[in-house]
C-alpha cells in the first residue's frame, strides 16, 4: 500500500502524513508489474490444507504507528459521540430512583373504578360462572336422585368440573386486566405495541395456563378425596365429615392436607397468571 494524500478530505482526525514502508519481504512478483495480487495476503510458509480454499491467510502485523493512529481515532469518536450517549442514557434513566407514591387527596375519589372494574370482570367471567353453577346444581340433583355410589361419584365429577371452570374464569379476569393495563401503559409511552386480547383470546390463554397447573390440582384433589373416602368409608358426597378432635385419623390428615393444598393452588393462580401474561404479552 503506497502512502500519499487523499483526493478529498473528510471529517475526522488529521490524516497521517507518514509514508508507509513496503512489506519487509518483497517477492519477485511484487517487483514485477505483472505480479499476482494475492501475494500480500497468502502465507506460503504454511503447508497442508486449511484456510480459505486451501490458502493460509497472513495475520496482519500492526506497527507502533498503526496502534497510535487507532488510539487517536478511538479518542476522536469518543469525544464526538460519548457526550450524546451520556445524555441519552440520562434521559432513559429519569425517575428510576423515584420511590415516592403519587397518592393525593384526589385518590380518595378513585373508589368508583373498583365498581367499574368489578362489573367488567363479572361480565368477562359470567359465561363460565353460569356453566359452573349449572354443573353444581346438576351434581346435587344426581346425588339426590341416586342412592348408590354412582350419584356420589357423578356429584364429585360435576363439582370438580365446576371448580375447574371457576378457576379458568378467575384466570381470565386476571389475564384480561393485566393485558389491558400493559396495553394502556404502552399507549401512554411508545404506542400500541401490546395487542388487546378479545374474549376468545383471553379464554384460550386462560385455558392454556390452567392446563399447566392441572397436574397440581389433580394431585391435591386426589389427596382430598382419599381422605374423605377414609373418613366416610365409602364414596364421599363432598359434605364436611365429622372429625373427632380426640382421635386424629389418617383420613383427617389427608383431608386437611388436600384442602390446604387446594387453597394454596387456587390463590397461587393469581400471581402465576400475572407473571405468565406479562411474559407472553
Amino acid at each position: 500500500m503506497e502512502g500519499g494524500k487523499s483526493g478529498k478530505r473528510r471529517r475526522g482526525p488529521p490524516e497521517s502524513k507518514r509514508t508507509r514502508s513496503p512489506p519487509s519481504r518483497a517477492t519477485p512478483e511484487e517487483e514485477d508489474e505483472g505480479g499476482e495480487w494475492y501475494d500480500d495476503v497468502v502465507d506460503e510458509s504454511e503447508q497442508g490444507s486449511g484456510g480459505f480454499g486451501g490458502f493460509a491467510v497472513k495475520r496482519p502485523q500492526l506497527s507502533t504507528t498503526d496502534q497510535v493512529e487507532g488510539q487517536q481515532l478511538e479518542r476522536y469518536f469518543e469525544k464526538q459521540y460519548h457526550g450524546k450517549s451520556e445524555q441519552k442514557r440520562a434521559n432513559i434513566e429519569d425517575y428510576w430512583d423515584q420511590t415516592d407514591s403519587e397518592f393525593g387527596f384526589g385518590t380518595f375519589l378513585n373508589g368508583y373504578r373498583t365498581l367499574i372494574l368489578g362489573m367488567q370482570s363479572i361480565m368477562v367471567a359470567l359465561p363460565l360462572l353460569l356453566v359452573s353453577a349449572t354443573l353444581v346444581w346438576a351434581g346435587g340433583e344426581m346425588l339426590d336422585s341416586m342412592d348408590d355410589s354412582t350419584g356420589a361419584l357423578l356429584n364429585i365429577i360435576m363439582t370438580f368440573s365446576a371448580i375447574c371452570l371457576t378457576t379458568i374464569a378467575l384466570i381470565q379476569i386476571v389475564v384480561s386486566a393485566v393485558n389491558q393495563s400493559l396495553r394502556e401503559r404502552e399507549i401512554a409511552i411508545d404506542g400500541a405495541d401490546v395487542p388487546l386480547l378479545g374474549w376468545m383470546d383471553s379464554l384460550r390463554l386462560s385455558s392454556r395456563l390452567f392446563t399447566e397447573v392441572l397436574l397440581t390440582f389433580m394431585l391435591v384433589w386426589t389427596v382430598l378425596i382419599f381422605g374423605l373416602y377414609m373418613l366416610a368409608g365409602a364414596m364421599p358426597d363432598l359434605s364436611l365429615p365429622s372429625i373427632n378432635p380426640d382421635d386424629i385419623s389418617g383420613g383427617t390428615v389427608f383431608y386437611i392436607l388436600g384442602t390446604v393444598g387446594s387453597i394454596f393452588v387456587i390463590i397461587g393462580t393469581i400471581p402465576y397468571s400475572i407473571e405468565a401474561t406479562i411474559k407472553r404479552s
